[in-house]
């Protein structure tokens, strides 16, 4: 991917946290993020656009990250409101709420302790190790309300990780978040997404994958195949070339439209759901702050 350029910061007064969310098929209703923008330069993704909102070029997403000083008073007044019904809330749904920036401002930290005080249903996202800097934290709200961490781990090939995720944790150190979280009594969920096409899309890898997160402690495995939006698709092809160039001409054929094609994706998920069965990590019941049938 190249030589990393240097991160710059720039921080701001943030008007609002909360954002509805209008996907039916998410256990929640309700997003936050601590930063816009993510340093961990992920080639798959897809949040890149929403720089353009700023008025700023996608292609500093990872290179200028706005950081919110405010967001705990924000969102302490958010939900101090008469009208909010503590809804559960994403803590990530754009970036990633412990990225290296979260090391030196400590936002995340700080918004958690509104979760806290408020007793508010909070989902997190991540797939950073600087998770567990807050065990404490999180230990206080799972045993006081609703916690799930969702860690995102869809291959545990370290190369094909360091190349598609350049700063992101390593593999191990996902892994060791999944133990130490589930050992500390909170709900842990994974993110197998997204799953590569011809690279790490395979019943053996995806097998591997989650017997070793289930054996960690995980509770419920999610996953879904690589889709584009916006540059997303010429920043991965590019990656493609350079990785195996063999395999632009499927991923082409593959890629018709923004999604994967039909029939190959419901192969896959067919398989993918199988074997959550049978290493017995499809608690989806956990997924959600009130009571709700769910069926896979």
């Amino acid at each position: 991917m190249g030589e990393q350029k240097k991160v710059i910061y720039e921080h701001t007064q943030a008007r609002k946290m909360l954002h509805y969310v209008n996907v039916w098929f998410l256990p929640f209703r309700w997003g936050a993020n601590t930063y816009r923008g993510c340093e961990h330069d992920c080639v798959y993704c897809n949040a890149r656009y929403t720089h353009e909102f700023l008025g700023l070029p996608t292609g500093e997403f990872s290179q200028k990250i706005i950081v919110k000083d405010n967001a705990a008073e924000i969102l302490d007044k958010e939900f101090s409101r008469e009208k909010w019904r503590k809804m559960t809330v994403n803590l990530g749904t754009v970036t990633d709420p412990y990225q290296p920036a979260e090391n030196e401002f400590k936002i995340t930290n700080s918004v958690l302790k509104v979760f806290m005080k408020h007793h508010n249903p909070l989902m997190l996202s991540t797939k950073s190790a600087l998770v567990l800097r807050d065990i404490d934290i999180l230990r206080g709200i799972a045993q006081t309300g609703f916690l799930n961490v969702v860690v995102s781990l869809s291959t545990l090939d370290e190369e094909l990780r360091r190349k598609i995720e350049p700063r992101a944790a390593s593999v191990e150190a996902r892994l060791k978040v999944i133990q130490e979280l589930s050992e500390a009594g909170v709900t842990v969920g994974v993110a197998a997404i997204p799953l590569l096409p011809y690279i790490s899309d395979g019943e053996k890898n995806v097998d591997e994958l989650l017997k070793t997160v289930a054996d960690r402690g995980a509770s419920y495995a999610v996953s879904d195949l690589l889709n584009f939006r916006e540059e997303a698709r010429s920043r991965f092809m590019k990656f493609l070339t350079s990785y195996d160039a063999s395999l632009v001409q499927p991923y082409e054929k593959l890629y018709q439209t923004n999604y994967c094609d039909k029939d190959y994706s419901k192969r896959i998920r067919k398989k993918t759901s199988q074997l959550v069965k049978e290493h017995k990590i499809d608690d989806y019941q956990k997924m959600f702050s009130y009571r709700r049938k769910v069926t896979r």
